[in-house]
Formats: structure tokens, sequence, C-alpha cells
């Protein structure tokens, strides 16, 4: 269902028992502009369980170690909704292996352009409003400023505290967003773009 346009507002849920991440999102969600969505909270496994089966859930966001490991497949055995799209929360360093169980996942200091586009994405595929050139995320610039100064993924996922799977994600979304798909074009473009000064570049 589209969130966009739809009279009845698709359902969106944020399961993490910590306040602080649960509630976040939750706000950080409502804030975005033209999504007609109902946002729900749970911060256990019964109420996440009980709201799958009585509600058709659009859109899953949810901490991997929420109620022990829950893996997507068994969230889907219980949710009303069986074409329930579910991202996970990354809070620290998740396994690369568990990430990629996800639909797609968003990291605690995501800022709000880049929540929205990942949102959109999911719940409206076809939405006018997530476009191949979207503007870049304070994040994705901040990975191309360690990229052009030579830093390896492991490097900058250490630094920023996320994992490889993350930066690797940032990065091909960088690309597909620019449409750059070399080091020295990226190079040029962050010296062009001021996100990096000529002198921080090993030449």
């Amino acid at each position: 269902m589209s969130c966009m346009s739809s009279i009845h507002s698709c359902k969106i849920m944020i399961a993490d028992a910590a306040p602080i991440i649960r509630v976040g999102f939750m706000e950080s969600l409502k804030s975005i502009k033209n999504i007609n969505a109902a946002i729900i909270g749970v911060d256990t496994k019964e109420s996440l369980f009980t709201s799958l089966a009585t509600n058709s859930i659009d859109l899953l966001i949810i901490n991997p170690t929420f109620g022990g490991l829950l893996p997507p497949e068994d969230i889907r055995k219980v949710s009303l909704n069986k074409e329930i799209r579910i991202f996970a929360i990354e809070i620290s360093k998740v396994n690369q292996a568990t990430l990629s169980l996800y639909d797609d996942h968003l990291h605690v200091t995501d800022d709000i352009a880049e929540i929205k586009n990942k949102v959109i994405g999911a719940i409206n595929p076809q939405s006018k409003e997530v476009e191949e050139k979207e503007n870049l995320s304070v994040r994705e610039k901040e990975i191309i400023s360690f990229v052009v100064k030579g830093h390896t993924n492991q490097e900058i996922a250490d630094t920023l505290f996320i994992s490889v799977h993350t930066v690797m994600t940032h990065r091909r979304n960088i690309a597909r967003k620019l449409q750059i798909h070399s080091a020295t074009g990226l190079t040029i473009y962050a010296i062009v773009n001021k996100i990096v000064d000529l002198s921080e570049i090993k030449l």
C-alpha cells in the first residue's frame, strides 16, 4: 500500500526495548512530511507478536536482538501481512550475515534525509520522492571524505562505529546517486563540491 496518497494510512512499527531508541525513531518518522503512516512502538516480544498478528504492518523496524534473536522469516510467519518489509536497527556493529537477512537497515546515527529515503523506498517504491539523483546525506558525505583520503572500508567502519556492511551500503548508494564509479571521479566530485580540500588528498 502506498503511504503517500492512500486515504488509509499504512502502518510502521518500531520494536526496541530501549525507549530512547524506540521513541527516537518514532519521532524521526513523524517529522517526515508527505508520509501518511500510523507509527506504532512496541517494547516486548509478546506485544510485537500480538500487533503483527492483528495489524497489517507494512514496515517493521526492529533491533536484531529484540526479544532474543528474531529472524525475519520467523516474524513473517506470525505477521498478518506476509509481504511486510523488515529493517534492522543498527546500534553498534552488527554481524554482516545477520544484517543480510533483513530487507535493509537503519543506523542510529542516520540523518532524517537518509531515513526518509529508505523508508519511503520500502513503503512506496514507485514514489517520485525516491529519485536516483537525490541529495547526499551527511553520512554519505562523510564516507566520501574518508574514501577519497584513502581509507579502507574497515578503517571507515572503525572510525564511525558502524559495520563494514553499512559502509559498503553507503558506497553503493553514493555510486547510484552520483553515477560515479571510479575513485578518480569521486575525488574530483569531492573537491569541486568542497567535501574535501585538495591538501587533504594523498596524490
